[in-house]
């Protein structure tokens, strides 16, 4: 025998408003201990498979949650960029040849020769369009000696380094304000959890370079200083002295120093 849809959902709700009930009535040791029995000796075994079923399910929705990107449906899903059609990725272009899988975006080392002395070269879904829907992408980083990656984060992807050249300091830090750091040299890969704020330094005499790869088509950066400093519409001074508790002067000072050249 297997219980019908309707049933089991009832039993479902009369289950979760039951605990409900309890929750409200537990200041009673009482009724909350007669409760707990009669939930014990009265439920059947249908009930409770419900509820095991319930839980599972909601374990399996939750996993698909906090995964990457979204499972491909199809072989393939070239992205057609030309679309402007609003959706989470984007849509399948009908034609699509050898070209929309491969590039040369990170085959020669970019210019560093900026504020931070360093540049990211992207290969991510915008470069290949094949890319979308895969859940993967890579970049390139160079750095100049004393270059720097600045504090940052990608919402949507875990990475990991490959030093193709040079040696760095590197780090991310964790929720509860832990730094994770190490010097990592030709080589050796280094990997940077999702959503943390991380870094890479060359503190070298020499350039240095790496491959990063993401498990995101399209992983997102957000920089900390230029966030909080030079988005536009800016963050009003208020909110920052309070925040690093310093002056109005010395918030305008970084602002400038950060703002988009125009």
């Amino acid at each position: 025998n297997f219980v019908s849809l309707s049933t089991a959902l009832l039993l479902l709700n009369k289950f979760l408003y039951f605990c409900a009930s309890l929750f409200r009535l537990n200041q009673n040791k009482k009724l909350f201990l007669t409760n707990t029995f009669l939930l014990n000796s009265t439920m059947s075994a249908y009930g409770k498979l419900v509820v095991i079923m319930a839980v599972v399910m909601l374990a399996i929705s939750l996993d698909k949650a906090c995964a990457g990107d979204p499972d491909m449906l199809q072989d393939v899903c070239v992205a057609d960029l030309a679309n402007s059609l609003p959706v989470n990725g984007y849509l399948c272009k009908k034609n699509f040849s050898e070209i929309d899988f491969s590039s040369m975006a990170i085959a020669k080392a970019g210019a560093t020769n900026n504020t931070f002395g360093s540049v990211v070269t992207g290969a991510n879904v915008m470069k290949v369009p094949g890319l979308n829907t895969l859940g993967v992408s890579m970049a390139r980083i160079d750095y100049a000696p004393g270059g720097i990656n600045p504090p940052h984060t990608h919402p949507r992807a875990t990475e990991m380094i490959f030093v193709l050249e040079g040696e760095l300091d590197v780090g991310f830090i964790t929720t509860s304000n832990v730094l994770i750091t190490k010097h990592i040299v030709k080589g050796e890969v280094f990997a940077f959890p999702r959503g943390l704020v991380h870094f890479q330094q060359n503190n070298g005499d020499v350039p240095a370079a790496v491959v990063a790869g993401f498990n995101s088509q399209l992983p997102g950066t957000q920089s900390i200083a230029t966030t909080l400093f030079a988005s536009s519409p800016t963050v009003p001074d208020s909110v920052l002295t309070k925040t690093f508790q310093v002056g109005t002067k010395e918030i305008q000072k970084i602002k400038s120093r950060l703002a988009p050249k125009k």
